[in-house]
């Protein structure tokens, strides 16, 4: 009795049903982001520089250039955490940075000036009898009361003028013996100085210990009035005559206090004296206003060159197009989603910066898609179904996607965890943003196109913009019968020598051979139909390419390169929507403020009229006390300007992070690719590199446009994009070098490479390119920064890779043992070839008793004519396609078949 057997089920339904189970993961994935980032303005944390408030970096200082130790760093951040909170601010970062440094974020605050004069105090309080000072200069200014006089300020005329603040005597340490120091203070209160006196004091009460030095002391001093000094940080506050003894320990400290000022240093001597001195390396004061206005320009950017790119993409692919806008849709929600769960959980913050990396991530995911669209196109063209090709095609493409991804990742990375200052946004938003363009494809953009390729897109073939491909592959298939190989075969010898592709099929098949070559000349579609020569002008594009960089060295070299005060020191002042006010009116202010010499430029930033004013000033105090007293002057609001102030070290240590952050990129990247592929192509991918990052700087320089953090994020950003069109490129040749249809010399095989992903990489750079130009016309200064030199980066990014990367690599390559009698049996004309298999699709089409292209059988018995080319006949020398057999040969069993190269 028979058994009944369970019917097997069909691949194609279970494929069918992963595909199904895919999407549905991308939908809840969806939902889950929307609700986590729904609405993003409150869900998505806002940097300071977004939504206005004061940020300092603070560099400690040891005694006598000694390294801080790690254990005063954290009582330091500690003791300045505790004067933060007691401004009254909300949120505020404050954390260690490298080995030496502080971080003070507080977003939202008004009163910036009076936080300056707060934070970062050293707080060292100490009481001294002047009797115990030796250095007689300074013992007789404190004797005559010179040790708080009113500081003043000299006009373009010369007159001294009051500047409105108290100049106090500084005083050596070790010049006294201190009596009584801050660590004696148990409680510290704000008063008036008298009754009828409008000044304040600080009262202090002192521990036991104190109280009984102070009773001694002014014991001592009361018979003859002698002095006590009160020193804060190293200057004198006063100096009170001892009237009586004082046993009780309360103490007065008066020096013509304000009431800002007394609640400052109360705040200084309760939170205690830190164990090492600061000095401010990095300030920066942003406006409430400013921080949403560049928002609202940031976003419009996004929004403008994400419609630009979906717009361009349908008109080019279609309803291709609409499976690649769909994917960038998902594409935001997820990166939107992931920001917002960072958020919460307090590890992110979007700056202008990380606004400029979420617009390059635009690019980027066009990128991946357009590589998808291309390659299912070009498995069409080869003679692959539309369902085969959804496959296979997509398959291929995800892989080099994924490679190109991760080397872009690697750069992305290095600038998190090694760049300073806005750098580190950047980074980390271009992270993200790889990381949901590889989730994207995996989950939804591939799921989506095999479920759609076998019902619907090859049914609707000219709605998807895949019947051009359907069309070519028939004249292809056509010619190929023809010629005696496979499809794939026949469009390679098609595209690298047309005429000699043309003879060959003519002499295997006479007028049959001819109608098919006639056909396959020009197909319709929009792709690369026969190869342009690049590689035959490799000795001219290097050439060029040598001669724009030893230019770019004597540009920069004599005009030298416009650093900002990030990297020379100084302060930046940033006014806004400035009105009717004139540059001689904003510069007659500066010189009332004490900055005759301060270099005034005008800005237009979203239409609105403004300023820079760049001063030499790199104290942060001074530098916001000053723009204060114009904006003042002058009735602009406090919220229309922003200050940022760069001490002399910052640059130094901005350089050096972003080399550092370079040099890892580099080695890792090499790593990667060697790996990967092979080392030869990660060298001459970073030549190629090289090459655009100096280009950038010659014209930088070339435009004395100024050189800031942003450019060099901009620049690290670069060394991703010409990786990524580099490492494509590298990926065909490796993949076409694997395969057995054509024989031909490496670098006929890298020229018919470029031509491959050609209509690819002018697609990427176009879509990818947009969202920057949107940046540079559109976008805030910040985002222009960025956008300048992006701009000229993904130019030469693109060019680099045709004209650098790949014959550098071709010539490499060519050397070896391998390659090289290749070159000595085809010689060095690009464009020669052989089908490594002649009479495959003749003998396979006889066997299977199939038509040959204009009818005819063919008799797998009957030797074809034979066609030179490796060894041409004097009639084919000039152009030099064959077969290199002249009987017929079947194929071999395991031959690895053209359509399946990635």
């Amino acid at each position: 009795m028979a058994t009944a057997q369970k019917p097997k089920k069909k691949p194609g339904r279970t494929t069918d049903r992963r595909n199904v189970w895919l999407l549905i993961v991308t939908t809840l994935l969806v939902v889950g982001s929307i609700f986590m980032f729904a609405p993003p303005q409150e869900k998505i944390n806002q940097g300071l520089d977004i939504q206005g408030g004061l940020s300092v970096v603070l560099t400690a200082k040891g005694a006598d250039g000694a390294a801080v130790s790690a254990d005063d760093m954290e009582k330091s951040r500690a003791i300045i955490e505790s004067r933060v909170n007691a401004l009254g601010a909300s949120e505020a970062v404050v954390q260690v940075q490298g080995n030496d440094q502080i971080l003070v974020q507080i977003p939202g605050l008004t009163n910036t000036e009076d936080a300056l004069n707060t934070i970062g105090k050293t707080g060292k309080l100490e009481f001294a009898r002047l009797d115990s000072f030796t250095d007689s200069d300074v013992k007789t200014k404190i004797e005559n009361g010179q040790f708080g006089n009113e500081a003043t300020v000299t006009d373009e005329l010369g007159n001294s003028l009051p500047s409105g603040k108290t100049e106090h005597l500084k005083v050596e340490s070790g010049t006294y013996t201190p009596l009584v120091t801050g660590s004696n203070i148990t409680n510290v209160s704000v008063g008036q100085a008298s009754q009828t006196s409008t000044d304040y004091a600080v009262n202090v009460k002192l521990d036991g210990a104190g109280t009984t030095a102070f009773a001694e002391a002014t014991k001592e001093l009361a018979p003859t009035k002698g002095k006590i000094v009160i020193i804060l940080d190293g200057e004198v506050q006063s100096a009170p005559a001892v009237q009586s003894e004082i046993p009780n320990g309360d103490v007065s400290i008066t020096g013509n206090y304000s009431l800002d000022e007394a609640k400052s240093l109360q705040t200084v001597l309760e939170s205690g004296s830190l164990p090492v001195s600061f000095e401010y390396a990095q300030s920066q004061v942003v406006g409430p206003t400013l921080g949403q206005d560049a928002l609202a320009s940031g976003v419009l950017v996004a929004l403008i060159g994400l419609a630009v790119v979906m717009l361009y993409l349908l008109f080019f692919y279609r309803g291709l197009g609409l499976i690649t806008a769909a994917a960038m849709a998902i594409f935001a929600v997820l990166y939107l989603g992931i920001l917002a769960t960072l958020s919460a959980f307090g590890l992110f913050s979007l700056s202008l910066a990380g606004i400029a990396g979420v617009v390059l991530t635009i690019g980027m995911a066009a990128d991946s898609s357009i590589l998808t669209m291309e390659r299912f196109r070009e498995e069409i063209r080869m003679g692959r179904s539309v369902r085969a090709a959804s496959i296979t095609g997509v398959r291929h493409a995800i892989v080099t996607s994924v490679d190109a991804d991760l080397v872009t990742l690697v750069s992305a990375l290095s600038l998190f965890f090694l760049a300073s200052a806005s750098v580190k946004g950047f980074g980390l938003t271009l992270a993200l943003g790889i990381v949901c363009d590889i989730v994207m494809m995996l989950l939804f953009k591939a799921p989506l196109i095999r479920l759609l390729a076998p019902k619907v897109i090859a049914k609707h073939p000219g709605f998807w913009g895949v019947k051009d491909a359907e069309a070519a592959a028939k004249d292809y298939e056509a010619l190929a019968l023809a010629e005696g190989t496979s499809t794939a075969a026949a469009e390679a010898g098609e595209a690298m020598d047309a005429a000699a592709s043309e003879r060959l099929a003519e002499k295997r098949s006479g007028a049959a051979g001819e109608e098919a070559a006639q056909a396959a000349r020009k197909p319709r579609g929009r792709f690369i139909k026969h190869d342009i020569n690049f590689l035959g002008y490799r000795r001219i594009f290097l050439a060029v390419a040598a001669v724009l960089v030893c230019a770019s060295f004597a540009v920069v070299g004599f005009k030298g390169l416009n650093f900002g005060i990030e990297f020379v020191g100084g302060t930046s002042i940033s006014f806004h929507g400035t009105g009717d006010v004139t540059t001689e009116q904003l510069r007659t202010a500066f010189d009332q403020a004490g900055e005759p010499d301060a270099v005034i430029q005008t800005t237009n930033a979203d239409g609105q009229e403004g300023f820079l004013v760049r001063t030499t000033t790199t104290s942060a105090e001074d530098a916001t006390a000053r723009a204060n007293q114009v904006a003042d002057g002058l009735g602009l609001s406090t919220d229309s300007f922003e200050v940022t102030t760069i001490g002399p070290d910052w640059g130094a240590s901005v350089i050096q992070s972003s080399l550092i952050a370079f040099l890892v990129s580099i080695v890792l990247i090499i790593i990667y690719i060697a790996i990967r592929f092979d080392y030869k192509m990660g060298i001459t991918a970073i030549v190629a590199l090289l090459h655009d990052l100096i280009l950038v700087m010659g014209i930088y320089a070339l435009v004395g446009r100024e050189v800031n953090p942003n450019t060099i994020a901009a620049l690290l950003t670069i060394l991703g994009y010409s990786l990524y069109d580099t490492v494509v490129v590298f990926h065909r040749i490796n993949d076409n070098m694997q395969g057995d249809d054509i024989k031909c010399t490496f670098m006929t095989m890298a020229n018919h490479s470029i031509n491959q992903v050609l209509v690819r990489t002018i697609n990427t750079t176009l879509t990818s390119l947009i969202p920057v130009l949107a940046m540079l016309f559109f976008g805030g200064e910040t985002l222009k920064d960025f956008a300048f030199a992006m701009a000229i980066g993904l130019v030469c990014g693109s060019y680099s890779s045709v004209a650098v990367a790949t014959p550098l690599y071709a010539m490499w390559k060519t050397r070896e043992p391998r390659y090289a009698k290749l070159q000595k049996k085809y010689g060095t004309q690009v464009g020669r070839f052989e089908f490594a298999n002649p009479n495959a699709m003749a003998v396979a089409a006889a066997k299977a008793g199939a038509p040959k292209a204009g009818g005819t059988q063919v008799d797998a018995t009957t030797p074809s004519p034979v066609a030179t080319a490796g060894h041409a006949t004097a009639d084919d020398k000039p152009h030099g396609a064959s077969a290199s057999k002249a009987t017929s040969k079947p194929p071999k069993a395991k031959r690895k078949k053209r359509p399946d190269k990635k």
